[in-house]
């Protein structure tokens, strides 16, 4: 699963973004260490057959979903099965969406203890996470992160990790609606792409925040 992330550093999210010709003004950017499910992020999705940046909750529930049946908002959402649970499947096909992060975090449980871990990219300042997204009826975007089975050097951390859209395919991936191509980007990337630090138990708190999550 991927249940926290951190969107703090400017200049690497930028970099991502000038993949797509794509700029967020530094004055229009929060620094956040520990961004949890219902937070406010940027995320890149179509609009009006455009690229473009928008912002976006972290986390929504169907609007077909009668009240009740969802006790909080669904932030993750499955890989294996996206293309059948009527909660997703509508918006793979055709309102998927970007969040540039700069990492996640990830907790390993050893029996009662739960291990805190921040993973990046060795090679880059940022990631694109997929997601899909949808339009809630007060008109704003929520977003939700997908996940795939963990390649080898994260299963020793947890069985989920993040889908990593690989830079080259963010475009394919916001525009593209052939399912073979869609399953290709949620494969798990190669082993030797992250840098998967064990940090202190500060981030655990999800009303923490600064520099200190990363310590």
């Amino acid at each position: 699963m991927c249940g926290r992330m951190n969107i703090s550093d400017h200049e690497g999210i930028q970099w991502l973004l000038n993949q797509l010709g794509l700029n967020l003004p530094e004055e229009k950017f929060t620094p956040k260490y520990n961004v949890s499910p219902t937070a406010a992020l940027w995320g890149l999705a179509v609009s009006r057959g455009a690229l473009t940046l928008e912002p976006m909750q972290w986390g929504y529930i169907p609007p077909w979903a009668k009240e009740g049946v969802f006790k909080r908002p669904l932030f993750n959402a499955r890989s294996e099965t996206i293309w059948e649970k009527p909660s997703f499947k509508n918006l793979i096909r055709r309102y998927r969406a970007i969040v540039p992060a700069n990492g996640f975090y990830e907790w390993a449980r050893k029996g009662n203890e739960k291990d805190a871990n921040y993973i990046c990219l060795k090679d880059s300042p940022a990631m694109a996470l997929g997601a899909i997204v949808q339009v809630h009826t007060d008109g704003y975007l929520q977003c939700c992160l997908i996940t795939t089975e963990a390649n080898g050097e994260m299963q020793a951390i947890h069985n989920r990790q993040p889908v990593v859209i690989k830079p080259e395919n963010m475009e394919e991936w916001l525009t593209n609606d052939d399912p073979e191509l869609l399953n290709r980007c949620m494969e798990p990337r190669e082993n030797g792409l992250f840098d998967i630090q064990k940090i202190s138990g500060f981030v655990n708190n999800t009303k923490h925040d600064g520099p200190e999550c990363l310590r």
